[in-house]
């Protein structure tokens, strides 16, 4: 039998249990706005990141954060997170690396006669503790040297001989070691030329004005152009060659430098044109080997033989996915079909089986085609994707070539350091400048040579060409 106590107590249960419920409604309100809010500024900041790193960011930028972080597999606690996405030290159960201990060009005994503490002094030292010390010499004075370079006239013929010396250049007072420096300085260094020519006085006493810094470095581009020309002629013989571009200004007008990179060899150009006369200038109308590329019309304008480059279209798709939800199978679909294609590539096929794969995935892409989407920017994608449907898959016939042009977006971001730093180039000897050092000095990289050593060798060949030869190879076409 219910009793008038229970029934209180019941009452009071449902009152509690009431109240409880109405604090969960508003706090679930609570929550709801909170959420709504948190949405409209995950839309402004997505849109915002759309704004400034679009689909044609180099893969090297456009990284999540949860795929910079990936690589960390360490406890948080045990080690503080790099910002740069990896882990501080070498991965775990792998040997230190040590740099070998150099040989000591001289030996000095470090002794002492008696204790510091309390004066004693010692009978014999009770061992020895070496420590090898690295040290650079304290830097030379300027060396002037005068070089008398005698005239002869040929009785036979009548031509007129100036005698030559391979350390003393054809023109100007500063020497091969100079003219190699400064080079370095403003290329690889990337320091302003008033800054080269205070390093030259700190450092050894020269007086070097910011435009004598110029002379020397045009010097250097002017002696090594003739290098330039054979880097040029040994990627016009190449198989495959990597092709891209970006804006850079030419006395703060538009002008674009491109660049042209095989696995020894890089060749800059930079021209007022973006079109296709200047593939076809630098490597010549009748190129027979693979350009890889992005999707920019100059590049079919000029070749059929083409790879497009497949992390361009990958995140275009990924951006047409954000924007619409139609392009999520679509991407998924893609970057299925690329995983697909290089886990299948791994093995050693043989033509016929290259050729049967070439087919299938021909055919996956075309099928993709074929979908029914609204317009906008997924129908955009399937139009590139269309456009570009007999240059998606030459790297399954051809082994040499690479799915993506991962080498000469990378190949491009030194002259975009240089960019940010320089502004603008003044005119058609800055380009010529520019152009002309930024490929020796990448080709030297590339190839594992010295290039200090290589710039001095450069500036002492004595094969200067005049300044009237000093401007880009052909005019700008606008």
């Amino acid at each position: 039998m219910v009793t008038d106590e229970k029934v209180k107590q019941l009452l009071e249960r449902i009152t509690a249990l009431e109240n409880r419920v109405d604090e969960l409604e508003q706090e679930n309100e609570e929550l709801r706005q909170e959420n709504q809010q948190l949405r409209k500024e995950n839309k402004r900041l997505r849109a915002k990141i759309r704004w400034y790193e679009g689909p044609h960011t180099p893969p090297s930028k456009d990284q999540s954060e949860q795929e910079k972080s990936s690589s960390s597999d360490g406890d948080e606690d045990d080690e503080q997170p790099r910002t740069d996405g990896g882990t501080p030290g070498r991965k775990s159960g792998h040997d230190p690396e040590w740099r070998d201990a150099p040989d000591p060009d001289q030996e000095i005994e470090v002794t002492c006669d008696c204790c510091p503490d309390c004066g004693e002094a010692f009978d014999e030292s009770a061992g020895v503790s070496p420590r090898l010390v690295e040290e650079l010499p304290d830097p030379q004075p300027p060396e002037v040297t005068q070089y008398n370079r005698h005239h002869y006239e040929c009785h036979s013929c009548g031509a007129e001989t100036v005698a030559s010396h391979p350390d003393c250049p054809d023109e100007g007072q500063f020497g091969v070691n100079v003219i190699a420096q400064a080079a370095l300085s403003r290329y690889d260094h990337r320091l302003p030329y008033r800054k080269i020519g205070d390093r030259f006085e700190q450092l050894h006493g020269l007086e070097l004005s910011g435009a004598s810094a110029w002379h020397a470095t045009e010097r250097a581009a002017r002696a090594g152009r003739c290098e330039y020309e054979q880097i040029r002629h040994q990627i016009q013989q190449a198989d495959v060659v990597h092709v891209d571009e970006t804006g850079i200004k030419r006395d703060g007008e538009q002008a674009w430098i491109w660049t042209f990179t095989t696995e020894e060899h890089t060749l800059y150009a930079v021209r007022e044109s973006r079109g296709s006369d200047v593939p076809a200038e630098v490597l010549g109308e009748d190129f027979a080997g693979t350009v890889v590329c992005d999707g920019w019309t100059a590049y079919p304008a000029f070749s059929s033989n083409l790879q497009r480059c497949w992390a361009h279209i990958l995140r275009e798709a990924e951006d047409a996915a954000e924007k619409q939800p139609e392009g999520e199978p679509i991407h998924r679909a893609l970057k299925q079909l690329y995983v697909a294609l290089q886990i299948r590539l791994e093995s050693d096929l043989t033509v016929r089986e290259r050729a049967e794969l070439q087919y299938v995935a021909r055919r996956e892409l075309e099928s993709l085609i074929e979908r029914s989407v609204p317009d906008g920017p997924v129908a955009t994608l399937l139009g590139k994707v269309e456009g570009g449907l007999d240059h998606w898959l030459t790297f399954i016939g051809e082994p040499a070539v690479s799915p993506t042009n991962n080498a000469a977006e990378n190949a491009l971001r030194e002259p975009v350091v240089l960019r940010k730093i320089i502004g603008t180039l003044r005119n058609d000897r800055g380009m010529f400048v520019h152009e002309t050092l930024l490929s020796l000095l990448a080709t030297c990289r590339q190839q594992g040579r010295n290039p200090y050593e290589e710039f001095k060798r450069i500036a002492r060949n004595n094969e200067m060409i005049s300044r009237a030869q000093a401007v880009p190879a052909v005019a700008s076409s606008g």
